[in-house]
């Protein structure tokens, strides 16, 4: 195989030559990692915005390094963070800042009326099921609405997710979107861009290319003297999904940054959770925004504030709680944690019950947060059984290779399905690899 692939990101961009087939997508020797441009400074309470230049220039940087291990490919393949917006020119140049999935204005009350969210999810609400549900705070389709009501939504400009503004901007193209990145964008009943949605948020005024497939490329690109063909970027959940496996009839449970649970589908049918468009023209039921991994290093950074406020080295605190845990009782003393630290499908605020002087244990605190975890995933799982039995639950994503206790606590909850464990480390890249062979 003579392709590469490179990953767009939320803590970094990472790239990697691509090996391996369309069942066991590989890659070949080190990953390329740049870390990911920070938001631009001096904004109102939260906004987060990033200037689209940089982390072109990063992604840049990335394919500079692969070229030099891998001088002979011609094809670059990529994926990225779902959410977000920025909008851009038909050569693929920028015309705004790129609006991060994590910004949060659109959640900041505005008196009667409520937050911008609470008002368009009421005017929506008919045709969300046919957006698949699609809609929180960070959605493209949100800030966009938000940037047409602030009068800077430029007219006749491209809308794009930021792995689609890389893919143009590489190639002097406009972006086109594949629909793995047009989450609640696209009419999931009738096909194409959803004209109703597009009229009511007042998006009608930009310039919605056709939604791109992976049959050919967007264009092409030179760099380091090389020539490649540069494919639309996919949705980063769903590259990852792949890389790790996932197949029909299977539950699908993700943990890592945060939490999701999923599995496939021939065809759309209207279900009360989210649906996404997935490889292959299936589509994905799923459930996301479960807490996890941000929420336990929320534990870790409160574990750690006295040190960090004193100048104190900070050692490896995450691998001394980890340690700590697996010498803990697997019922935490009976300490309870909920880890619902922000707004997701299991609660908007978190506790912590049971409390004695025995259990107060860092160790316990954070089986009690992993034992909380795998209850979140069961109960997500148990909201996706309207769609049939699974033959088999596949685990995927860092925590559960950093936290073994979770397999455990899973496999106690969903009895009766075998579960397999994803070994895939670099498990969106791996996706890109399989996508490449194809």
């Amino acid at each position: 195989m003579t392709a590469l692939g490179i990953d767009i990101g939320s803590t970094s961009i990472k790239g990697a030559v691509l090996a391996g087939d369309s069942r066991h997508g590989t890659i070949a020797g080190l990953v390329e990692k740049v870390a990911f441009p920070g938001p631009v400074a001096g904004l109102p309470p939260g906004h987060f915005e990033v200037e689209p230049s940089l982390v072109l220039d990063a992604a840049r940087e990335v394919l500079g390094n692969l070229l030099r291990r891998a001088p002979t490919v011609s094809r670059l393949y990529l994926c990225g963070q779902m959410g977000g917006a920025v909008v851009c020119s038909s050569g693929g140049l920028p015309l705004c800042r790129y609006h991060s999935w994590r910004d949060q204005r659109t959640t900041q009350d505005n008196g009667a009326f409520g937050s911008l969210l609470q008002v368009v999810e009421k005017s929506l609400a008919g045709i969300l099921p046919e957006l698949g549900n699609e809609l929180k705070a960070g959605s493209t389709s949100l800030l966009l609405h938000a940037l047409a009501l602030d009068g800077r939504l430029p007219a006749g400009g491209v809308p794009a997710t930021l792995a689609d503004f890389v893919a143009g901007a590489l190639c002097g193209v406009a972006p086109r979107i594949h629909p793995t990145l047009a989450i609640g964008l696209m009419d999931l009943v009738r096909g194409g861009w959803h004209q109703g949605m597009i009229q009511q948020l007042e998006l009608d005024r930009l310039d919605w290319q056709p939604p791109a497939d992976l049959s050919t490329p967007i264009g092409v690109t030179t760099c380091a003297g090389r020539r490649l063909e540069v494919f639309a970027a996919v949705g980063d959940q769903q590259c990852a999904l792949h890389g790790a496996g996932l197949e029909p009839g299977e539950l699908s449970l993700n943990a890592s940054t945060g939490a999701q649970v999923s599995q496939l589908s021939p065809t759309f049918r209207p279900v009360p959770y989210q649906t996404r468009h997935f490889l292959g023209g299936q589509f994905l039921q799923t459930i996301t925004h479960i807490p996890a991994g941000r929420a336990l290093h929320g534990l870790v950074d409160l574990l750690t504030e006295l040190s960090r406020a004193q100048g104190l080295p900070m050692g490896d605190p995450w691998g001394t709680l980890t340690r700590l845990a697996a010498l803990a009782a697997t019922d935490a003393g009976g300490l309870r944690a909920s880890i619902a630290f922000f707004p997701s499908p299991v609660g908007d605020t978190g506790s912590l019950t049971g409390i004695t002087l025995e259990n107060l244990t860092a160790g316990n605190l954070l089986v009690a947060a992993v034992n909380n975890l795998a209850e979140n995933l069961a109960t997500c799982a148990h909201r996706l059984t309207v769609s049939g039995p699974w033959s088999r639950i596949r685990l995927s994503g860092g925590l559960s290779r950093d936290l073994p206790m979770l397999k455990d606590q899973i496999q106690q909850r969903l009895t009766g399905v075998p579960l397999q464990e994803s070994m895939v480390a670099e498990e969106t890249l791996a996706g890109l690899a399989r996508i490449a062979a194809a």
